[in-house]
């Protein structure tokens, strides 16, 4: 599994990184517009369960551990009795002047089998789509290595379409409740969206994109700190359960979280 964890301290949209972020959001095969989704509404499931005590918003005074972090993110993706493809971390506030925005954190992808089975044909259009999501591939590893893109930096494999969604998750940022993340971090409340139908009539851009790029369930959990999404090619209905325990994980505050890690 390719390792897509960005150093703390980088900043996607610096200056200096512009010419790869141009090439997400710039490209003509792309069937989708990926600006950030900073102002689009979503669809919150019927049944809602709101965070405890979360009628206002504190951040964690200790600082992140991106370890402890990253550890978390896997801990949900490998040990849980559901299939999901990918967990992200949204953090709060990643705008140092103190702007209200959830940008990305962290990011945890496993993929899956269907990824494997549901190779498309290789037509003109999916093999210049696959030339461009493996040239912004090798300068993002360029990046998070610290070197320079280079043609013999080959990537094989096939940029699966949940692969793709996933890479393009490190450029958005939401503001103002704004998309799913945004919507279930300023509301305290879980956003749980399964099924191809319900994700393509949500009025919230991401949803619509995840549904076109393969996903079946898309949730995000608000936290103090920020929101944990978890996406899956596989329809999983909502559970309690889960939430608590992505929340108790999540408890930032906790040391000593050796034992969360074991989920099921």
């Amino acid at each position: 599994m390719p390792n897509y964890r960005l150093p703390s301290t980088m900043n996607l949209w610096s200056d200096d990184n512009a010419s790869m972020m141009d090439a997400f959001m710039q490209s003509d095969i792309s069937p989708f517009n990926w600006q950030p989704s900073s102002s689009a509404s979503t669809t919150i499931t019927t049944e809602r369960e709101r965070e405890p005590n979360s009628s206002s918003k504190t951040l964690n005074q200790q600082p992140f551990n991106q370890d402890s972090l990253q550890q978390r993110l896997q801990a949900i993706i490998e040990g849980t009795r559901e299939s999901w493809t990918y967990a992200i971390f949204w953090q709060y506030p990643v705008d140092v002047s103190g702007a209200s925005l959830l940008g990305w954190g962290d990011g945890y992808y496993k993929g899956g089998e269907e990824d494997k089975l549901n190779k498309r044909k290789t037509t003109p259009t999916f093999v210049a789509e696959q030339e461009h999501r493996k040239k912004v591939l090798r300068e993002l590893n360029s990046l998070i290595s610290g070197g320079v893109s280079s043609t013999d930096d080959a990537v094989e494999e096939e940029v699966t379409d949940t692969e793709w969604f996933f890479l393009v998750s490190m450029t958005q940022s939401f503001i103002n409740g704004g998309g799913l993340p945004g919507q279930a971090f300023y509301s305290s409340v879980p956003v749980w969206i399964a099924g191809h139908d319900r994700l393509a009539a949500s009025p919230c851009v991401r949803a619509k994109q995840a549904q076109e790029l393969g996903l079946q369930t898309v949730v995000c959990i608000p936290l103090s700190d920020g929101v944990v999404e978890l996406g899956s090619t596989d329809l999983i209905f909502q559970s309690s359960d889960l939430m608590n325990k992505v929340r108790v994980l999540f408890n930032f505050n906790n040391n000593e979280i050796g034992s969360c890690y074991h989920l099921n």
